[in-house]
């Protein structure tokens, strides 16, 4: 009686060894990709996250500058002392680990021997006297102390003695696309497609309850300081 015994060659095992770490390398080559990829979108979706809560909080700045401007019925030295009261800083809690500073500066409309900004049909009759006002916001957004994004946005407004006491006429968003929306002159707009007519009225009763025209439309020029010339705001 004899016994037959077939034995596999080593070299097969070899091969099938091969195959084998071939393919968990592979595998192992995918998943790190696919790990980088999601780490990348989840980077990009933080930043993305930390850009929007920075432009709310340099707008919301602003807003509450418009608020303090109400507060104060549009004038605007009495907005200037409170704001200086907090240096210009307002504190926006988002959550336990995250929060947005913003930073505020009004500026008036002083005049130089260089001006940028030209404003017609700006209302100058005494009893409803309009001025012009540029709200520089810069907003900075904290994770767990340390700074993550930034947003610096500019605003034109028209301030008058009557509610809401201002008015948004120009935006600049240093970080958009477009980074301009502005309608065009401060007061009076000239008219086109991508423009509204706004204009602050001035009118008296006459001794038979009827309104009178006393409008007293000026053309102002001044200047916001921009050192590298003229700005894109009107």
């Amino acid at each position: 009686m004899s016994a037959r015994v077939n034995c596999r060659p080593s070299g097969v095992r070899g091969v099938a060894l091969i195959s084998v770490l071939f393919s968990t390398v592979l595998l192992l080559a995918l998943v790190a990709v696919l790990v980088d990829i999601g780490t990348l979108r989840l980077q990009r979706t933080t930043a993305d996250l930390f850009a929007l809560q920075a432009l709310a909080g340099a707008d919301g700045g602003t807003a509450w500058v418009r608020a303090e401007l109400d507060q104060e019925h549009g004038d605007l030295g009495a907005t200037k002392m409170k704001l200086g009261a907090t240096q210009g800083k307002r504190r926006f809690v988002i959550d336990d680990h995250t929060y947005v500073v913003a930073s505020e500066s009004l500026i008036g409309t002083p005049t130089s021997e260089v001006n940028d900004h030209v404003d017609d049909d700006v209302q100058s009759n005494p009893r409803a006297a309009e001025q012009l006002a540029q709200v520089e916001s810069s907003a900075a957004v904290f994770a767990d102390g340390v700074v993550v994004a930034r947003r610096d946005t500019s605003v034109l407004l028209r301030v008058f003695p009557a509610a809401p006491y201002s008015e948004v006429v120009g935006y600049i968003d240093d970080a958009s696309a477009v980074g301009v929306d502005s309608p065009g002159d401060a007061a009076g707009q000239a008219y086109g497609l991508d423009t509204t007519d706004l204009l602050v009225h001035a009118y008296k009763f006459n001794g038979s309850y009827i309104l009178q025209n006393e409008d007293d439309f000026t053309t102002q020029t001044w200047s916001d300081g921009n050192s590298s010339g003229s700005g894109p705001l009107p």
